[in-house]
């Protein structure tokens, strides 16, 4: 099963319920999850624009979704470092018992946090792929992600000029 597909299929944008988020110009958008280039455009999946001689606009949006995507990856590697049960279950996922195991490491993750303990540093795990692995880029857009991508597009080219 293709991620596309599987994406499709799960109903995770059904989850994706919190509150919209007015724009500029009377937009508004809902809750979304940054992807990279490997994921489908999804109203709620929103992932980079792909291709040379892209506008200046779309080369801020690019840079923005980076630095989102960025912080996600080295947050997931730090959990990943620090509970390593993760690194474990993820390599064969149960699917009965990830969601628990994932929602406890991040509660005690941030129970620790909240009282004030250090995390251990230099703990966090790379991204361990199988040989061979690389990412390959999901030309599938889905109209209305596209329609959600174009007005971030717009938002943030708005901000940048009012700067």
């Amino acid at each position: 099963m293709t991620i596309s597909r599987m994406l499709n299929c799960s109903g995770y944008g059904e989850r994706l319920n919190g509150n919209i988020t007015s724009l500029s110009e009377g937009v508004e958008v809902r809750e979304y999850i940054i992807g990279g280039v490997d994921y489908p455009l999804l109203p709620w999946l929103i992932t980079p624009y792909e291709g040379d001689g892209l506008s200046p606009a779309i080369s801020r949006f690019n840079a923005a979704h980076e630095v989102a995507r960025s912080l996600a990856v080295k947050t997931f590697s730090r959990l990943k470092g620090t509970w390593r049960i993760l690194n474990k279950v993820l390599w064969r996922p149960d699917k009965r018992k990830l969601p628990s195991i994932i929602l406890v490491c991040c509660l005690l993750h941030n129970i620790i946090i909240d009282n004030g303990d250090q995390l251990l540093s230099g703990v966090s795990l790379s991204g361990h792929h199988e040989m061979g692995y690389s990412e390959q880029c999901c030309k599938q857009v889905d109209l209305l992600g596209k329609t959600v991508s174009e007005n971030l597009v717009a938002h943030l080219q708005k901000a940048h000029c009012n700067n």
